[in-house]
């Protein structure tokens, strides 16, 4: 077969992947990347960690944590740095905004190159829910190749009065933020419905004492991020809401419930060839 356009296989590529660490000391940078010899071409992909559920109030289930942002670029490897410093988020825990995962430049000083922006925690006052994370601003590090950036998924809300909504596919962005948890006794907690098809995680049963179910990531056959599902209420107490899959929101508590699900972590795939 005739290889017109020359794309490399896996086997030609050099693919690294990275993910937060907490065995690293310290803020940035968190991970080295270095620039393979004799590579022409990289391409790199941002995810951005998912924002926390929030955790239920006596009047309302907790609201979904957003999803980060995606940022990618693809260009020449001669305008990548030899070093990259991967500044890689965990996603927030309960109540709790993620913060923004940065690859930069160590120079005098570190230079952000490229950004994924953390999503927003869910309330539980209210049930308001967590916005996705911002879309990157471009720099001049973008203008030197192919750029885009996506901003994240925001988290449904929690319910002040009975079940939760679920949450819908998202139309821009392959992430989901985290649904809303149950506001009253006998509620259910809010689902979380994946791109492409996927199954659609379980609406957590209402009066029961089960959490929301946790979200997943995976890569094959197509990338897709899924957030934590919300939690229920019974008569006594609501339940904690689940975890969301890398760069996806946690789901909200139910009401009175102690814990929002934690985001998911931020990650960074890098390919050279």
């Amino acid at each position: 077969m005739l290889d017109l356009f020359n794309i490399p296989t896996p086997q030609t590529a050099n693919y690294q992947e990275f993910f937060a660490d907490n065995s690293i000391a310290g803020n940035n940078p968190k991970k080295i990347w270095v620039k393979p010899r004799g590579v022409s071409i990289v391409r790199i992909l941002m995810i951005g960690a998912g924002g926390g559920g929030g955790q239920g109030a006596s009047t309302s289930g907790g609201g979904g944590g957003g999803s980060g942002a995606v940022t990618s670029w693809i260009g020449p490897a001669m305008f990548i740095p030899d070093n990259l410093n991967l500044s890689i988020q965990f996603g927030g825990g309960s109540n709790t905004s993620a913060n923004a995962s940065i690859i930069s430049y160590k120079a005098q000083s570190y230079y952000t190159l490229l950004s994924a922006n953390g999503g927003s925690g869910g309330t539980g006052t209210t049930g308001t829910a967590g916005a996705g994370g911002t879309a990157m601003t471009a720099n001049q590090f973008t203008a030197c190749g192919i750029f885009s950036s996506i901003a994240g998924q925001d988290g449904a809300p929690g319910s002040v009065s009975g079940s939760a909504l679920n949450q819908a596919a998202s139309t821009t962005t392959f992430l989901s933020g985290g649904s809303g948890g149950a506001g009253s006794a006998a509620g259910t907690g809010g689902s979380v419905t994946p791109n492409y098809g996927y199954t659609a995680l379980p609406v957590t049963t209402a009066g029961g004492t089960v959490a929301g179910a946790n979200g997943y990531f995976i890569t094959q056959p197509i990338m897709v991020g899924v957030g934590g599902a919300g939690g229920t209420t019974s008569t006594t107490v609501g339940t904690a809401g689940g975890r969301g899959g890398i760069g996806c929101g946690g789901g909200g508590s139910g009401e009175d419930a102690s814990s929002g699900g934690r985001g998911g972590d931020g990650a960074v795939f890098i390919w050279a060839w």
